[in-house]
């Protein structure tokens, strides 16, 4: 007989081994785009292409939508394990590449594209299978979790990639990487998931092109989830750029700092993001639709010190109280940017039909995440033009978000808590 506990910690458990599985998954490929790219500035010594291919591997993004399509009509376990094999496979042939010498730019190349795309793949699945681990007021800390270990592997990636990179060479990191993703894809079958193929008749390209109708039908046509992507869009596109291009150049252009302080101030940044995701179970009975404007609002209060810092009159007196006003008003704002993205991802899940889910959240995901790129490139144009007076395009921003919170306050106006 199967009590509560043995439930609850089957539960605990099966929840364990999909954050593990998700850890190493995330964490490999990150620590290979990274450790190939410098292989490449290597063997060009141009930073041009090193930019342009660690690019170009996330464009796959933009395929994610068929990776929700055929998380809704095929067994979502049998797929995650699928996509670490593949992981593990593209890993073992690169391997081979390079034992064999013919690892060549556009061997490089077509390996970082094959595992950004199984990445884009994999997020929509794993995102439709935690409502099904995880459900009810436990969802917001399951998304936050897996959340912040994604955020903590995009971190430390980087910098163990470049250690591994120097001392032990490409060959033996491929080594560690394929036999993480094959042991990652044994893991990942032992993980209890409900079932969800669907049967289908005629040609799969149709079929699936025709759930992916179904899913943005059903994502455009759902008054709460449209909303959300749209507020979705607008903070990807307002905030998510001022971390990626704004904070390193207001640290290290504006603030002057020196290479010590520039990565306290970054690392801190970032770590406020995991520390957001960790802590959102705590909060959210805090969050509700009907005052989740007020959160945007308190984001758009705390860029006011930060546009203060950057001002010429609190630059004279050293960079050092800039730099700690930056901080504390930094790090609450990073952190609830993660709690409200979190919150709006569980409640989306919540209504989501399990037959639409892997659609809907991808198809959220891919077109927040496409908005942030163009907002990098209008701050990179605005920090450009306003090289003296950096406050000025933080101060537009600063509309920016004031905007979303009226027009989130009127949007879920008529929208009943979840």
């Amino acid at each position: 007989m199967v009590t509560m506990e043995t439930s609850k910690y089957q539960t605990t458990f099966n929840f364990i081994k999909l954050v593990t599985g998700q850890a190493v998954s995330v964490f490999g490929t990150s620590l290979l785009r990274f450790a190939l790219s410098l292989y490449v500035l290597d063997i060009t010594g141009r930073s041009d292409i090193y930019a342009t291919l660690f690019a170009v591997s996330s464009l796959p993004i933009l395929l994610s939508p068929i990776g929700g399509a055929l998380a809704d009509r095929f067994n979502r376990k049998s797929i995650m394990v699928a996509l670490d094999l593949a992981n593990g496979l593209f890993s073992l042939l690169l391997l081979a590449a390079f034992l064999l010498n013919q690892s060549a730019l556009v061997i490089i190349a077509i390996a970082m594209i094959l595992f950004g795309f199984v990445g884009a793949m994999d997020t929509p699945v794993i995102t439709a299978i935690i409502p099904s681990i995880a459900s009810g007021d436990k969802l917001e800390s399951a998304n936050g979790i897996l959340q912040g270990v994604q955020s903590l592997s995009g971190i430390v990636a980087p910098v163990l990639g470049g250690l591994l990179y120097a001392m032990i060479g490409m060959e033996n990191i491929l080594i560690i990487t394929t036999a993480a993703f094959f042991l990652t894809a044994l893991l990942e079958t032992r993980i209890l998931v409900p079932k969800n193929k669907s049967d289908y008749s005629g040609n799969i390209i149709r079929v699936l092109i025709s759930d992916l109708k179904e899913g943005f039908h059903y994502t455009l046509q759902h008054s709460f989830i449209r909303k959300t992507m749209f507020i979705s869009v607008g903070l990807n596109f307002a905030l998510t750029p001022l971390f990626i291009v704004g904070v390193p150049y207001i640290l290290r252009i504006t603030m002057n700092l020196n290479t010590s302080l520039y990565g306290i101030g970054v690392g801190v940044i970032e770590f406020a993001t995991i520390l957001g995701a960790l802590i959102v179970g705590l909060v959210s009975k805090k969050l509700k639709v009907s005052n989740f404007y007020l959160w945007i609002l308190f984001i758009s209060i705390l860029l006011i010190p930060i546009i203060f810092a950057c001002t010429p009159f609190m630059l004279q007196y050293g960079t050092l109280p800039s730099f700690l006003i930056f901080l504390l008003s930094g790090v609450p704002l990073s952190a609830c940017l993660s709690i409200i993205s979190i919150f709006a991802i569980s409640k989306v899940q919540k209504i989501t039909p399990t037959k639409n889910l892997g659609k809907v959240m991808s198809i959220i995901m891919a077109t927040a995440q496409c908005a942030a790129p163009i907002g990098q490139i209008l701050y990179g144009i605005g920090f450009e033009i306003f090289q003296t007076t950096v406050y000025v395009p933080i101060t537009i921003t600063l509309i920016a978000t004031l905007l979303l919170s009226v027009i989130s306050k009127l949007l879920y106006r008529n929208e009943v808590d979840i």
